[in-house]
């Protein structure tokens, strides 16, 4: 019984392991969508910038949602 009880709390702790570097990549993956996308606002702003218009008009342009 002892044994089945420590082969339990081996596999959880595998899992828990598993999922903190799960967690560890999603947080390394929002990272870089969020430098991208910060990267891509300054463009597409220094885009508006060139061309006197709205930046609306940029995310228009392009199909790009405004709101999100």
């Amino acid at each position: 019984m002892k044994d089945s009880k420590k082969k339990v709390r081996k596999t959880a702790n595998k899992h828990k392991e598993v999922s903190d570097s799960e967690k560890k990549k999603t947080i390394e993956l929002l990272h870089e969508y969020n430098d991208l996308k910060d990267a891509t606002q300054l463009v597409l702003g220094a885009l508006a910038t060139l061309k006197s218009v709205p930046i609306r008009s940029v995310y228009a342009t392009y199909n790009l949602p405004v709101d999100e």
